[in-house]
């Protein structure tokens, strides 16, 4: 796994999940909270170096949301989820569904309240796809999480999740590719957003 000369016409997508209902954060829309100079959501799409995927997609609930500008400016393409009431492996299927039809060989999947990770760390989530089986993870607390990296091998899995585990069960195969634990935070709670604000 990541351990091989990938071609060149290599082809990795990302996409990143912005459709969530966030329950734990109350009736605020979570992502359009202000952290640390700009909003919660916004984050995530400027640290992603676009220059490392070949397609990059917004997993979105609605149009018009309040990051959107900035979204389509760091280079994403917006994906409206209608499901996305039905939890978070309707987004992941989604994803999935965009990756394969584009023709990528790898599709790297992170989460829109996770603003913490470093361009570094996507940078090698992507640099370290070099097959189809590949399932590269992050590693927080020894507990596997996103961003995460799945080869096309996988996408059909991806594409029959159900419910809100999401791609957990994938992930727990995976290969970590390590980081910093406070690049991996995420922002579930309003007490979490003032503490790391």
């Amino acid at each position: 796994m990541g351990d091989q000369q990938r071609p060149d016409h290599w082809r990795v997508g990302v996409a990143v999940l912005a459709a969530g209902l966030s329950r734990r954060f109350g009736d605020a829309d979570k992502l359009a909270q202000p952290f640390r100079g700009s909003l919660l959501g916004e984050h995530a799409a400027r640290a992603i170096p676009q220059e490392h995927f070949t397609h990059a997609w917004i997993i979105a609930a609605h149009k018009n949301h309040p990051c959107e500008a900035v979204w389509i400016d760091a280079g994403f393409e917006i994906a409206i989820n209608p499901c996305a009431a039905d939890g978070m492996a309707t987004s992941v299927e989604l994803a999935a569904r965009l990756a394969d039809q584009a023709g990528c060989d790898s599709l790297m999947i992170a989460l829109a309240d996770m603003p913490l990770v470093d361009r570094r760390h996507f940078a090698a989530l992507a640099r370290t796809s070099t097959h189809h089986s590949d399932i590269l993870i992050s590693i927080r607390d020894c507990q596997p999480m996103p961003p995460a990296l799945f080869g096309r091998d996988h996408f059909a899995d991806l594409s029959e999740l159900k419910g809100d585990a999401g791609a957990r069960e994938l992930i727990r195969q995976g290969q970590a590719v390590e980081c910093p634990a406070q690049w991996l935070i995420d922002i579930d709670t309003p007490e979490a957003l003032a503490r790391h604000s």
